[in-house]
């Protein structure tokens, strides 16, 4: 579920996109768009949902259990793929949110959507 709170960048407002099921064992995605290119990113991965203030925008997945820091690419995205989700997470909600390095940003962090996804 798309929970808004992204903020823009030089691109407009970066999207994060779900694909897939967290059914154990099921194939799915999350892909990163429309953020700068060649930015340093990090993915926020919680199980709450907690918005705080963050960098002039909102950060949703607080408090932050998981960080992965990464790179976009030229064209500003970041696919991340799984070929099969763990079992072990049944009836939790995560939630996802990138923060992007991004110069025109007004405070020189761009963010994503925040996506809620929840494990049946």
């Amino acid at each position: 579920k798309d929970m808004g709170y992204s903020l823009a960048g030089i691109a407009g407002e970066p999207q994060l996109i779900g694909t897939g099921t967290l059914e154990p064992e099921s194939a799915g995605s999350l892909v990163l768009q429309q953020a700068a290119s060649n930015a340093f990113a990090v993915l926020f991965v919680s199980t709450s949902n907690t918005p705080v203030p963050f960098k002039c925008g909102t950060l949703v997945p607080v408090p932050v259990a998981f960080q992965l820091p990464q790179f976009t690419d030229g064209s500003g995205t970041i696919p991340l793929g799984w070929a099969s989700w763990p079992a072990g997470l049944s009836v939790q909600s995560l939630y996802f949110q990138y923060a992007i390095q991004d110069a025109a940003a007004v405070c020189g962090v761009a963010l994503s959507n925040a996506l809620r996804a929840d494990v049946p």
